[in-house]
Order: C-alpha cells, then sequence, then structure tokens
C-alpha cells in the first residue's frame, strides 16, 4: 500500500514537473547579423546578412520607401525565403529615392520573430534626401549629478512653476482644410514652428511640419501612435494583419484605404473658441476628434470603425503637451500601443531617462528598462526633441510588458524612431489590453523643442 501511495505521489511530482516546464517562456530568435546592402546595376541592390540559423524556418524580407510609414508589411509576407538563404536582391528601383532594406529571422511561433534589422539606407543616386546622419552638436555624454535637473518639469505644474510661462503663441486657424499652426520660441530662445494638418493615407489631423531655428522637417510618419489591435466578435476578413491608424493605411503601412477619419477639430485661444484666422495668446488647444477601424474591420463588408480617439493638443510655455484619450466603440483586443514617438528628423541618437534617475543613449536599436520618463531625440542640426511620458493613465506602464517602457528601432544609420510602449510589447507576445465597449484609457505627456543640450 505504501509502495503504491509513493509511485502515486512521484507520478503526481513528475507531471507539475512537466507543466512547469511546459510553461517556460521561449525566447526570441536572434536577429540577422551584419546586414548589408550593395547597388546591383543600374536599378537593382542586394541585401545580404549573416546567421547561424538556429531555429529559423524562414527570412521575411522587408521595403520601405519614402512614402511609408515605419512599420511596413514584409514583402514576402506568405511566402518566406528558405532558411538556407542568407541575400535577397531588390530590382527595379526609382533614382533620386531612397530605400530602407531590411530582413528579419521567421521562427515556427510568429511571436518568436526575430527583430527586423534594416540596412544603411540606400539610394541608387546621391545626395540622400535625408539630412547628415552626423549631428553638428553630439549630446553630452556624462549624466547631471542631480538626475532630477536633466528632466522636464512635471506639466501637472501650473502654471507658475511651468518654464516659459511667458511665452506668447499665435495660431493660425484654416477650418475648411482643417488645419492649425503654432508659431512661438522655443525654450531656447529660436523660432519654433508646430502645424497640425490632415497627412498620410487616412488624412487624419497629425503633426504635420515643425521647425525650429534654420531646421525644417515634413512628417512623413506618425508621432502620437497607431494600434495593432482586433475586434473581440469574429469578422469575415481572413487573417487580418497591420496598424491601423495614425499613419497606416489598410494595408497595414503607409498606403491602401484610410483606417481612420478626423470627424472634426476645435481650437481656442486663452479659453475662447476661435474659427478661421490668426490669433495671439499664452495658450493653444487644438482638439482632434478621430475614429480608428481594427485590423479585422478595414476592409469589405466587415469595415468599420472600433474606438473613438479624441487628441488634444495644447501648446503652452513653449512645449506641445498632448492627451489623447481611447474609447472603444465595441470590445476590442489591442495588442500594441507605443502611444508617444520621436520621428523622422530627431533620429541621429537617443537618451532615456527614468524617474529613478537612470540614464540610457544610444544610436541604435535599443530597449530602456525602467519606467521612462523623457525620451530625447537628437538631430543633425545641433537640435533636440523631449518627448516627456507623465506618470497617469496608460504611462503607469502596467498595461505593458515589464521588461522595457520605451525602446528605439533603428532602420538604417542615422535613421532612428524612438517609441514608449504603453499596451503589450513590440511582438504582440504578451500583455494584451481588452477594452470592452464604452471603457476609456488615456495617456499624457508634452514635447518640447530645443538647442541640444
Amino acid at each position: 500500500m505504501i509502495q503504491k501511495m509513493l509511485t502515486v505521489l512521484l507520478t503526481v511530482v513528475l507531471m507539475s514537473s512537466c507543466k512547469n516546464a511546459g510553461q517556460v517562456k521561449a525566447e526570441a530568435l536572434a536577429a540577422p547579423q551584419d546586414v548589408k546592402v550593395e547597388a546591383v546595376g543600374e536599378t537593382g541592390a542586394k541585401l545580404s546578412w549573416k546567421s547561424d540559423g538556429a531555429g529559423v524556418k524562414g527570412w521575411h524580407i522587408y521595403r520601405r520607401t519614402e512614402a511609408d510609414a515605419f512599420h511596413v508589411k514584409p514583402l514576402n509576407y506568405d511566402n518566406p525565403l528558405s532558411a538556407s538563404e542568407r541575400s535577397y536582391v531588390f530590382e527595379g528601383l526609382e533614382k533620386d529615392k531612397w530605400y530602407d532594406f531590411g530582413v528579419q529571422a521567421v521562427a515556427q511561433d510568429a511571436s518568436l520573430n526575430s527583430r527586423v534589422i534594416y540596412a544603411e539606407r540606400f539610394s541608387i543616386s546621391e545626395p540622400s534626401l535625408e539630412p547628415s546622419v552626423e549631428p553638428s552638436q553630439e549630446p553630452s555624454e556624462e549624466p547631471s549629478e542631480n538626475p532630477s535637473e536633466d528632466a522636464s518639469d512635471d506639466p501637472s505644474v501650473e502654471p507658475s512653476g511651468e518654464p516659459g510661462k511667458d511665452i506668447e503663441v499665435s495660431v493660425k486657424v484654416d477650418e475648411a482644410a482643417m488645419k492649425v499652426e503654432f508659431s512661438s520660441k522655443s525654450l531656447s530662445d529660436e523660432n519654433l514652428l508646430i502645424t497640425l494638418a490632415p497627412v498620410s493615407a487616412n488624412k487624419t489631423v497629425q503633426i504635420d511640419r515643425y521647425e525650429i531655428g534654420s531646421e525644417k522637417f515634413a512628417s512623413y510618419t506618425d508621432w502620437l501612435g497607431p494600434y495593432s489591435m482586433r475586434t473581440v466578435a469574429a469578422t469575415s476578413q481572413e487573417n487580418p494583419w497591420g496598424f491601423t491608424g495614425g499613419w497606416h493605411g489598410s494595408n497595414g503601412d503607409g498606403t491602401g484605404d484610410p483606417t481612420a477619419q478626423t470627424q472634426s477639430i476645435e481650437v481656442s485661444v486663452d479659453g475662447e473658441s476661435v474659427s478661421d484666422g490668426t490669433f495671439t495668446g499664452s495658450e493653444a488647444v487644438c482638439i482632434v476628434r478621430n475614429k480608428v477601424m481594427a485590423a479585422n474591420t478595414k476592409l469589405g463588408v466587415s469595415k468599420r470603425f472600433a474606438i473613438d480617439e479624441t487628441v488634444t493638443y495644447t501648446f503652452r510655455g513653449g512645449r506641445l503637451y498632448v492627451r489623447v484619450d481611447v474609447t472603444a466603440l465595441e470590445d476590442v483586443n489591442i495588442l500594441i500601443y507605443y502611444g508617444m514617438q520621436i520621428a523622422n528628423g530627431y533620429c541621429n541618437k537617443f537618451v532615456f531617462k527614468t524617474e529613478d534617475g537612470q540614464r540610457y543613449e544610444s544610436a541604435e536599436s535599443y530597449f530602456a528598462k525602467g519606467k521612462v520618463r523623457d525620451m530625447i531625440g537628437y538631430s543633425a542640426g545641433g537640435h533636440q526633441v523631449t518627448a516627456h511620458m507623465d506618470g497617469e493613465g496608460l504611462g503607469d506602464f502596467s498595461s505593458a510588458t515589464s521588461e522595457y517602457s520605451a525602446l528605439t528601432q533603428f532602420y538604417g544609420a542615422g535613421n532612428g524612431k524612438g517609441y514608449y510602449m504603453l499596451i503589450g510589447d513590440m511582438n504582440a507576445a504578451s500583455h494584451s489590453l481588452r477594452l470592452n465597449e464604452g471603457k476609456s484609457v488615456y495617456w499624457k505627456g508634452f514635447y518640447e523643442f530645443n538647442k541640444a543640450e
């Protein structure tokens, strides 16, 4: 009898051990190494890479042009290259245009695919349309002895505690075009211009142009993040893929049919509603109301909006404050949401500062641990933009992976983009958020453009 009981207990222990072993989280594939691109003939390019091939079932190939958003669908999404391949040739490229070519290791389980690694930006003819990749003024590599002095002031300190409280803003409004232009001085006392206008495949009102001092940029990707989400209710769409909203059309990148729509904008100056014309005051507000589709409601008979998105831009004291409120129109699962981003122009180098005083710096793809409160991108012309994330709403990072709260992805030398990680993780492998119909989430922070420190 005792022997039988021991046998049963041993069986239970073994079964429990097997169960726990099965719960060990698998690691993503190693990213390809030494990714390079070289010209082939007059209109071609060869992408090559190295890998030991461990666990690789194939390769996804990426091509991004100046007309695309940063996240693009693989060219061979449904037909990866064989695992033995280590190169791919692109043909029929156009002169005087730039291209970003990348590669990703594909696993049996898609959630374990590697990061996408891009080669240096490629162009048939020089010069590239991008600014020089070498900053004229590098940021300081030494952190302040007092980390609290490095971080931007908390925007919740009203208003006497804010820097630049005496800076006025001029606002130009064109209601028919849904265009709003903020012009002011920066905190480093240079002319600063930020324009909101309908842009991208969606023609939603987003950050369009921005200028500080002698540097001028036009957006070709989103500053406020799109959504990787699906409705809980099944739809007729097969294999729904890609981001929606922001800069992203129905193809999952910057092309295709609209996946979002701006319903209205409202502008006020010092609390008074304004319409067409130019106005001056200490504070200007533009409220943009959007509707956004899910990945499985963007096509055919399933086409419908899944969330309401209200973006409140407040220009005050040389800063552009942003608040985003998201409300579900039906039950949705949000798999990836970055929220606040740093886009083109400020992409040579990034600095991350956490609320506990840690400081990280990188000029390549990087994942920042801890709770990042300030993400700073540096331009080629000696300027920086700080993206500050408040610690409330989604900014407490409770709906995201604990592995990192912000990251940068480089799509070639000097061509990075910074992201906060507010929901999920960048591989949609964990921490998705179920947002039921009528429920809302939000985040808030600010952008600050200045001379580089």
